[in-house]
C-alpha cells in the first residue's frame, strides 16, 4: 500500500522503523549498563563489596549529592615511615606499603567502613555514610583496635628486617559535609569538617600502638572500651586544649559479645 500523493510504500517502511526502534532500545540499554558499571567501579573504590552491591540495588540517584551527617572518622599512619623510606630502596618501601594497605583494607571492609583515601602510609576511613549505622562509633573503635593488633603482628616481621615501624591512630565523631570532591574525570567521595581535622591531629599525636580519641567521642563508646586519660593536647587548628584518651582494649564483656 502506498500513501496517497507521497509515492511512499508504508508497508515497506515498517521494517526500517522497527530496526530504528530496536537500535534506540539497544543504545539505551547499553547506556544504562555503562552507567551501572561506572557507579559500581566508583563505589567499590570506597566501600566493601557487600555495601556497594546494596547501594547499587537500591538505585539511589542521590548517593553522591552533598549532604550533612554525623560520622566517626579514623586516621592511621605509621610511626617512623619517613626515616624508613629515606633509608631503603623505593621498591622496598612500596612492597611494605602494599602489605600494610592490604591488611588494613581487609579490616576496613570487615567493619563496613568507607575508605576516603590512601596517602602513602596514611589512611582515612569514616563510618555512617553512605550507609547509616546506629553503632558507627562502635564499629570504628572495634576496627581501630583490630588494626592496632594486626600492626603489632606485622611489626614483629618489620623489626626482624630492621624496620622500626609502628601504627598510630586517631578517632573522632562529629558532623561533616559529605559528597564528591574533585573535578570532571577525577572525583573522590569525601568528608569535610572539623571532625576530620580532629581525627587527623589526634593521629599525629599518637605514639606507636596508641589509639587517641577525645572526651565527646569516648562518651559514645565508654560502655565498649577501656581507655586511659593522657595529658591535654594543644592541637593545630583548635583554639582550646583537647582532653585526650588512649583506647586500650575492649571491655571484657564487650569482647565476648
Amino acid at each position: 500500500m502506498k500513501a496517497l500523493g507521497a509515492g511512499v510504500d508504508v508497508d515497506a517502511m515498517k521494517p526500517f522503523e522497527s530496526l530504528q526502534d530496536w537500535n534506540r532500545t539497544l543504545i539505551n540499554k547499553v547506556s544504562q549498563q555503562m552507567d551501572l558499571i561506572e557507579r559500581m567501579s566508583r563505589l567499590r573504590r570506597y566501600l566493601s563489596p557487600q555495601i556497594a552491591e546494596t547501594i547499587l540495588q537500591s538505585g539511589d540517584a542521590d548517593l553522591f549529592k552533598s549532604h550533612r551527617r554525623e560520622i566517626t572518622v579514623v586516621f592511621l599512619d605509621l610511626r617512623g615511615f619517613t626515616a624508613f623510606s629515606d633509608a631503603v630502596e623505593p621498591e622496598e618501601a612500596l612492597e611494605l606499603l602494599r602489605t600494610y594497605h592490604a591488611e588494613m583494607g581487609k579490616l576496613i571492609f570487615k567493619f563496613d567502613g568507607t575508605l576516603e583515601r590512601f596517602a602513602g602510609d596514611g589512611i582515612m576511613v569514616f563510618f555512617n555514610d553512605p550507609i547509616p549505622y546506629d553503632d558507627h562509633a562502635e564499629r570504628a573503635a572495634r576496627m581501630a583496635l583490630e588494626m592496632r593488633d594486626r600492626a603489632k603482628e606485622l611489626r614483629v616481621g618489620w623489626l626482624k628486617k630492621g624496620y622500626d615501624l609502628d601504627l598510630g591512630l586517631g578517632l573522632a565523631a562529629g558532623y561533616a559535609a559529605l559528597g564528591n570532591i574533585g573535578f570532571a574525570g577525577r572525583l573522590d567521595y569525601g568528608a569535610i569538617g572539623s571532625v576530620t581535622n580532629l581525627a587527623s591531629r589526634l593521629c599525629g599525636e599518637a605514639k606507636g600502638g596508641q589509639i587517641l580519641t577525645n572526651q565527646k567521642t569516648l562518651s559514645k563508646i565508654e560502655h565498649l572500651v577501656e581507655a586511659e586519660p593522657i595529658e591535654e593536647l594543644h592541637l593545630k587548628g583548635f583554639a582550646r586544649p583537647v582532653s585526650a584518651f588512649n583506647i586500650m582494649n575492649l571491655q571484657q564483656r564487650a569482647g565476648h559479645a
